[in-house]
């Protein structure tokens, strides 16, 4: 977390002893008592295909995004967001909607506050009046009558907590609050993160650059050096570009589907549920392409674990289902029973069997006078490897440019850049196999990949 510019509200020590004991302002609860609701799943469905749309097209105010939702969906005075600053000793309030939004970009202790509580204790909780136990906060006006406060996570870590205020004191927040602001929490942290992600690799790249430049300018010798380096630098940049794109882009999709869904009378629920469960997937998938890149072109040992491929298989044709269904794709699956397990890094196996067996649901995409079908079958190949096999229906590639659609910036779509088999190659020669491609140009394609049973082979990439 980085800190705000225009943080302020610096408290003074002696402001921050507590003046009342934690219980006397604390009412959690009271959400499981007070009167009950049914849950509005319309309103949900509509902040969360905000957030996704935030995601696809202005990620940067996505936390901003999340606060006005909070404000609208919870019926509250003022919401925002605090974050923790970079060395953990205070939040900043990094987005605000609402009464207190001229407070934005101020802050308070860590180790003071209501904010400071709900890390403490990683739960949600619910505040009256808490300038009663931290005077300061009796600063930050209008006073808060109640504040209901879920924590907010990052990689998996409790960074900063979601806030809905109510400033009247007929404004009770109730279990359908919590469960509304718990849901909205998650989705945007997932978002979040994968905004966070590109920021941390484009600053990584740049400083990298810059690293490499200033080397070069002193030595002539390194000139070599230097440019590799970039064409290296380059690479990973449009290989997360490629990687990144196809999961933002079924994000916009899907938001698009869900906002035609909440127009309908009566919105259809059940439909819009079934598309925001689709943009989770992708934002979490989006999210998984930055560590298996780091890991991929990184300077040091991969880490592997003991991989079930068979496992991997059902979880991506699982995610995929939603697009094989509108394809009208007939999934056949002959996988071995006891398939022996190989070592690996888990993401990386997992885009590329994603990036197979995606590729060849859009290869039969374009066909109108066949069935489309796809075959997906694992086995024991000789005495220490395991191969899966994946066979599409589609058209077929012509078996003249077969070894070319492995080469970066080749690409058989229209508006491809070539680097998804390019990586998936690289990606299963680090593990010690190979993955190659046979087809009659005809009637289809098939993919294979072997994989070493047990073995620790390959490298980190240098």
């Amino acid at each position: 977390m980085t800190e705000s510019p225009n943080l302020q509200n610096i408290v003074p020590l002696e402001a921050c002893i507590p003046a009342a004991p934690l219980e006397s302002i604390l009412c959690t609860d009271e959400l499981l008592k007070r009167p009950g609701r049914p849950p509005d799943h319309a309103r949900e469905n509509s902040a969360l295909a905000a957030l996704t749309g935030a995601l696809a097209d202005s990620p940067a105010t996505i936390l901003q995004t999340l606060a006005d939702k909070v404000l609208e969906v919870l019926g509250a005075d003022s919401a925002g967001l605090s974050l923790l600053t970079k060395d953990g000793k205070r939040f900043y309030w990094a987005a605000i909607a609402g009464a207190w939004q001229p407070h934005l970009g101020g802050g308070t202790p860590r180790d003071f506050g209501p904010c400071g509580d709900v890390l403490d204790r990683n739960i949600t909780m619910l505040f009256t009046h808490w300038e009663r136990r931290d005077p300061y906060l009796s600063a930050a006006m209008p006073l808060a009558e109640e504040g209901l406060l879920v924590p907010f996570y990052v990689n998996g870590k409790s960074v900063g907590t979601i806030w809905a205020i109510a400033h009247r004191n007929h404004r009770k927040f109730d279990s359908e609050d919590q469960r509304l602001l718990e849901s909205m929490g998650r989705f945007a942290s997932a978002a979040y993160q994968t905004f966070k992600s590109i920021e941390e690799l484009n600053s990584e790249i740049a400083a990298r650059e810059k690293a490499q430049a200033r080397l070069v300018s002193s030595n002539a010798a390194l000139e070599r050096e230097r440019d590799n380096k970039l064409l290296k630098a380059q690479a990973i940049t449009a290989a997360i570009a490629h990687e990144i794109r196809q999961p933002l882009a079924s994000v916009a999709i899907n938001a698009d589907t869900a906002m035609r869904y909440l127009g309908h009378t009566p919105p259809d629920h059940d439909k819009i549920r079934t598309v925001l469960n689709r943009i989770r997937r992708d934002v979490d998938r989006a999210g998984g392409v930055f560590d298996s890149m780091r890991a991929l072109f990184g300077k040091h040992a991969q880490e592997r674990q003991p991989i079930d491929v068979n496992r991997i298989i059902l979880d991506v044709i699982e995610s995929l289902q939603g697009e094989l269904n509108d394809h009208v794709v007939v999934t056949r699956r002959e996988l071995m029973t006891e398939l022996p397990l190989v070592n690996g890094h888990q993401a990386q196996l997992q885009e590329v069997v994603f990036n197979v067996i995606n590729n060849a649901v859009e290869a039969m995409s374009a066909t109108t006078n066949r069935s489309r079908a796809l075959w997906v079958r694992t086995e024991v190949c000789g005495s220490d490897q395991i191969a899966v096999s994946v066979q599409d229906s589609g058209p077929g590639i012509d078996p003249s440019q077969l070894e070319n659609v492995f080469n970066a910036f080749v690409s058989t779509k229209a508006h491809g850049i070539g680097l998804g088999l390019a990586i998936c190659r690289m990606i299963v020669e680090g593990h010690g196999g190979q993955l190659t491609a046979s087809s009659d140009g005809e009637s289809g394609t098939l993919f294979q990949l072997t994989l070493p049973i047990g073995s620790l082979a390959g490298v980190a990439i240098d």
